[in-house]
């Protein structure tokens, strides 16, 4: 849902709206705690300092390395750039291993999850998604 369908459907940012109070309604927005997946960079100490079973998860990796593509996502991993963590590949690669039993459900979840980063709203997105230049609602 956009920025201004999802202030539209809050009853309760209609004082708000009419205030044209774009500070407080980018609060409120940011306050709903969206998450989304998006490309995100991770490393070993990442999966180790997000993970609550991280330790684990590296030592189910490290002993699944024979798998040339485990392997390589090991490499990247170690890496101070990292891998992403969101890319298609690696989230297919994340199943097979849930699916091939070298993770858990639980395991493979939350490292997928680590792609899922907050939706931010700024002010000036309220604004030029609610408001003409001329300050009118649109």
């Amino acid at each position: 849902m956009d920025i201004r369908s999802r202030i539209l459907a809050r009853p309760d940012l209609v004082g708000l709206r009419a205030a044209r109070d774009i500070t407080a309604l980018a609060v409120a927005l940011n306050a709903e705690g969206l998450r989304t997946p998006q490309p995100r960079f991770v490393t070993a100490r990442a999966i180790m300092a997000n993970c609550a079973d991280g330790v684990a998860i590296l030592q189910a990796l490290d002993g699944a390395s024979s798998n040339p593509a485990v392997a390589w996502a090991l490499r990247f991993l170690g890496q101070e750039a990292g891998l992403d963590i969101n890319d298609p590949y690696t989230q297919r690669m994340i199943v097979q291993l849930v699916d091939g039993e070298v993770l858990t459900k639980a395991q493979g979840d939350t490292l997928a999850a680590l792609a899922l980063q907050p939706v931010i709203v700024t002010q000036e997105q309220v604004a030029l998604a609610m408001y003409n230049p001329d300050g009118t609602e649109k």
